[in-house]
């Protein structure tokens, strides 16, 4: 098939194949023809010509969402002349029954007449129209509910681009017809005598749709039948889920209304007396019978009424809607037995919180009863099944990665949402007080099981960080209770004695400050639960947090803590516990004072390292992959956490060993630079040498840079260029050095830009944009005036003006940076610009470029946040390259964006919209041009002004 072939017939073929041919490329073909059909003007006549024909439901269903589709995204390609045939045609369309019985084609030709009654501004009256057309029959009330429920959804969507102008007059236009869709709605109401409940949910997912703009006032709602039969569905037990969800988003729409409490007052009040009194029983009905759904949904409607009532119940003022107790409400779901109904209330916990301490730290005592309460039931739930076995799962919002044998679970997740929920709320419920609480269940009775002490455990090394060093009553026992446990496997459970490990690591700044008391018997305790494989990460992390506090205090003990390391490095070598004690041990030697002591302990470390690679490579095959990549992670480790203090005529401890090292270093990666995780882990191995030696590593400059040169000319791996950044950062100060730097700049932007000028380059390649443009700026700052005058800083700057949208916050922050460096060079301040005698060049040299490109780069910048809609995160970005402008070129900024501003539209494609006025267009350019403007407003101005576009 080709696109000289589109025809009816060959529509509804192709359909045929796409739904039911078996033969997958076939399948293919179809599906990417009618992909390029759906893309051309002529589906608009053969959408509407195949609709009308409705020679089966495939055809139907799919012809009428390629004409959503096209009003929805490509309204701007049908002349004005013609809207008004397309409008009168989907109005035919709505009123055959035949199509409308379809539910699919019924949606989409609803959404499809609302869409085009928000862009099409000669269409006056949809709402009176559409009610005229299906007012006749009985058949159209479904077709009719859907499309009035489709309007004001359509209005607060952004799936259609009709602009903030024209949304807002649709808005305000539709929101006071508010009084005919009532009437509607209770007439609907009034003649579904048959108790069809899928009429029944039409007509409240049509009233809550128009809730959402506000289209009822205070005292039609307070005495409109439908709240009353809102309210009875919930407070039912025997109503279907479906009808109870309708209900439920209606009546959560009204409280959201209610927000603006002082409007909707009586509302509120009336909403708050039903639901205190009326739908907690309901709710306790739907546990019982295990009905999850029912479940969420009461929880909502609890969630909904208390921030909708937040600032009532907090500044203090008696009112009616000041009563604390209906805080009860979020309190029952959290005993459920299903996590996600207990985390949906953690938001407004968090809410309830922050107001507190913003607002009226006066109501912390009045509020406190609650959050202790909030504190116990959250204990109770973290506790762990009876039979569970191993460590307690765990994981974190970045990865669901658990060490040791326990798998992560909902459970893990769940613990870990409490511990934020716990640490975001501390300042009410107070760290000695919640620590002090579960401390008494522990003691309030002898025969607790495992599990039963586990949880509070667990809820108290969430706050222990937070206790005061000056703590002296609780925390001795707490400690000398978990040190005092056997540490024989069997005796205690695997569970407990982790949870106790992971509190005392939490309490590393109170034992620095007490350690006389507890240090040793700690470390000891530690260091002997290491032969359990269950807590040997928890353990060696513990021993980690310690030794950082501690440092001075466990020098006496370091042969105790490098005999460990060295044991463990052997059998679990890479292992992240053996990482913890490997840099548990360099920041003790790092801290040692005799220099024999630090050759000799650093000679057991490496040579450990050393050794096992010299065997490893020995044998040059790709299966010992993990096995170097193991001890790179080991030697990154150590020379992560070395930090010598060492002068810069002394020579460093690690000089002798890099010497050693680098021979192998270089045979793995000239043997194995083509994998990926490989190359990474070496540039972090070598970056963190470089990091730890500074100065004294420029012995060894380079052997490393032509290493990496040769390396990225084979692969080209993103890492690599960030490991030149940092040894720019190192040595770009370095005059012997730098016009080595510019040679291999200009090398690394010739091979990374053969890469990124293919089609889709940069957006195929964010890594290697992030961290080429990472360098970029590296270079600006490091060596100002040599790279200002190589011949690669011009295409640097060129290629970003045409990739301003990039959408990978990232990369595109890295281009922004670089782009500020830039501007930053032009200012005459000797913060900003701190070479003496290159001053005036290069303030010279980077307003010529910033005169060159600047205006281009605004433009770009501008249409991504107006037309392309980049992400909140880039416009912060954009936001503060702006603000330097127009700090370092004051003179400059307003004419540049005079200029961009011309490139932008006023209006839609065929002018029937103004998207823009020229007072809008005008506040936002003088708004810019203010002086005393500052980065967080000039993003609002953004996001206001692209609104305009949306």
């Amino acid at each position: 098939m080709n696109m000289t072939e589109v025809t009816p017939e060959n529509f509804v073929q192709a359909v045929q194949m796409l739904y039911h041919d078996q033969d997958a490329t076939r399948k293919k073909i179809a599906s990417e023809w009618l992909l390029n059909v759906q893309s051309s003007l002529y589906a608009w006549t053969l959408a509407d010509q195949l609709i009308r024909m409705n020679q089966n439901s495939e055809v139907t269903c799919l012809s009428a969402q390629i004409l959503r589709h096209k009003i929805q995204h490509n309204f701007d390609e049908l002349p004005m002349e013609h809207c008004k045939g397309l409008c009168d045609s989907l109005l035919d369309h709505l009123s055959r029954a035949e199509l409308t019985r379809i539910s699919t084609v019924r949606v989409q030709l609803a959404v499809a007449t609302a869409d085009l009654a928000l862009q099409y501004v000669g269409w006056e009256n949809p709402v009176e129209d559409v009610v005229e057309k299906l007012k006749t029959s009985s058949e159209h009330m479904l077709t009719l509910l859907e499309f009035l429920t489709a309007l004001p959804e359509e209005v607060n969507t952004s799936t259609i681009r009709i602009g903030e102008n024209r949304r807002q007059y649709c808005r305000e236009k539709y929101s006071n017809c508010g009084k005919q869709i009532h009437d509607i709605l209770i007439f609907l109401l009034q003649v579904n005598s048959t108790h069809n409940e899928t009429l029944f949910i039409g007509i409240l997912k049509c009233f809550a749709s128009w809730i959402s703009i506000h289209a009822f006032n205070e005292n039609l709602l307070l005495t409109s039948p439908l709240l009353n039969s809102i309210l009875d569905i919930l407070k039912s037990t025997h109503c279907s889920n479906e009808l109870h969800k309708s209900a439920c988003d209606c009546l959560c729409n009204i409280l959201e209304l209610c927000e603006e409490y002082q409007k909707y007052w009586s509302l509120a009040v009336f909403l708050k007396q039903q639901i205190t009194q009326h739908l907690c029983q309901p709710y306790f009905q739907a546990v019982k019978e295990e009905n999850l759904d029912k479940a969420q949904n009461y929880t909502r409607i609890y969630i909904n009424l208390i921030e909708s009532i937040l600032e009532c119940l907090i500044d203090g003022r008696q009112s009616d809607l000041s009563d604390l107790s209906c805080l009860h409400l979020l309190l029952y779901p959290l005993e459920h037995s299903d996590y996600e109904v207990a985390q949906s209330t953690f938001y407004t916990w968090c809410s309830l919180s922050d107001y507190v301490k913003t607002h009226n730290d006066d109501m912390i005592d009045k509020i406190k009863p609650y959050m202790n309460k909030l504190i116990d039931i959250l204990c109770t739930q973290c506790k762990l099944d009876s039979d569970h076995l191993g460590i307690p799962p765990e994981t974190d919002e970045k990865n669901s990665k658990n060490h040791g044998a326990s798998n992560s679970s909902d459970l893990g997740e769940f613990r870990y949402r409490v511990e934020c929920l716990i640490k975001d709320t501390i300042h009410i419920t107070g760290a000695l007080n919640c620590f002090q609480r579960m401390f008494e269940k522990l003691q309030s009775s002898s025969s607790l099981s495992w599990e039963e002490s586990e949880a509070p455990l667990y809820i108290m090394s969430c706050v222990a960080s937070y206790l005061s060093p000056d703590e002296d009553k609780i925390v001795p026992n707490v400690i000398q209770a978990i040190i005092s446990t056997s540490t024989e496997p069997g005796h205690i459970h695997t569970a407990l004695k982790y949870t106790g490990v992971r509190l005392i690591a939490q309490l590393d700044q109170w034992i620095g400050e007490n350690n006389q008391q507890f240090l040793k018997s700690i470390l000891q305790y530690f260091l002997s639960l290491l032969v359990d494989k269950d807590l040997r990460h928890v353990s060696a992390d513990a021993i980690f947090n310690i030794c950082q506090e501690c440092r001075k205090q466990l020098i006496n003990d370091f042969d105790q803590i490098i005999q460990a390391t060295l044991w463990l490095d052997q059998i679990e070598a890479g292992s992240e516990a053996a990482q913890c004690l490997l840099k548990a041990s360099s920041k003790l030697i790092s801290r040692l004072t005799s220099t024999d002591d630090i050759h000799r302990y650093l000679k057991l470390l490496f040579d450990q390292q050393i050794q096992s690679l010299t065997e490893i490579l020995s044998n040059p095959t790709n299966s010992n992959y993990t096995a170097i990549i193991k001890r790179l992670d080991c030697l990154t480790a150590i020379f992560r956490s070395l930090d010598f203090k060492i002068a810069h005529d002394e020579t460093h401890p690690c000089t002798i060993i890099v010497q050693q090292l680098l021979p192998l270093l270089e045979l793995i990666i000239v043997r194995y630079r083509s994998l990926s995780k490989l190359s990474e882990c070496w540039s972090r191995t070598i970056r963190f040498i470089i990091r730890s030696m500074r100065s004294h590593a420029k012995i060894f400059f380079q052997q490393i840079v032509t290493l990496i040169i040769s390396s990225y000319e084979d692969i080209a791996h993103s890492c690599f260029l960030y490991l030149i950044s940092i040894i720019v950062d190192e040595y770009g100060n370095d005059q012997d050095l730098r016009s080595a730097l510019i040679v291999m700049s200009e090398h690394l932007t010739n091979k990374t830009f053969s890469i990124l000028s293919n089609q889709d380059g940069f957006k195929q390649n964010p890594d290697l944009v992030d961290d080429f443009y990472r360098l970029s700026s590296r270079l600006l700052q490091r060596c100002s005036f040599d790279f200002l005058k190589c011949s690669v800083i011009r295409p640097i700057i060129e290629q970003i003006i045409p990739n301003c949208s990039l959408e990978h916050r990232d990369a595109s922050a890295s281009m922004i940076a670089f782009l500020q460096s830039l501007a930053k060079l032009t200012s005459a301040s000797k913060k900003e610009n701190k070479n003496k005698s290159d001053r005036p060049e290069i303030r010279s040299l980077s307003m010529s470029l910033c005169e060159t490109y600047f205006p281009n780069v605004l433009t770009g910048l501008l249409r991504a946040i107006v037309i392309d809609r980049v992400p909140s995160s880039i416009r912060s970005s954009i936001s503060d390259f702006v603000y330097d402008i127009k700090t370092y070129m004051p003179d400059k900024f307003p004419q540049w964006l005079r200029k961009s501003l011309t490139e932008i539209p006023r209006t839609t494609k065929n002018g029937s919209v103004e998207i823009v006025t020229i007072k809008q267009y005008e506040q936002f350019y003088t708004t810019l041009c203010e002086n005393d403007i500052q980065p967080s407003t000039i993003e609002y101005e953004f996001e206001t002004f692209a609104k305009l576009y949306r």
